[in-house]
């Protein structure tokens, strides 16, 4: 299991690449061996009371903000997919790369065209 200080370094490197953004206000004692650490899609179109919600438990952390494809388009020429090395696919492209690198546990994005 990654520690949170590894999470951390990991997602900083990664910024401009699949990370669009960091989390640096976390408070580290409320992090726990049980806490789970999420990224967001780069996007206005999930409502913040989302994240209030998420956040009132104290398990789910938002750590990064993951990137997005440009222009909402299915394919992200700049990210490659670290299993097949093809160009990453899908809108929400920065959060499965950032769950396999393992910087976050989960990512929360958008589905508008089924892609």
């Amino acid at each position: 299991m990654t520690s949170f200080h590894e999470r951390l370094q990991l997602a900083k490197r990664e910024l401009s690449r699949s990370v669009v953004d960091v989390n640096l206000n976390i408070d580290e004692q409320k992090v726990s061996k049980y806490s789970f650490f999420y990224g967001i899609k780069d996007t206005d179109q999930i409502p913040d009371h989302y994240f209030r919600i998420i956040g009132k438990s104290g398990r789910y952390i938002r750590l990064t903000t993951d990137k997005a494809s440009d222009y909402g388009r299915a394919i992200v020429s700049d990210l490659t997919n670290p299993i097949t090395y093809r160009a990453m696919t899908g809108s929400t492209s920065g959060g499965p790369i950032n769950i396999l690198k393992g910087i976050i546990d989960f990512s929360i994005g958008t589905d508008g065209s089924g892609s």
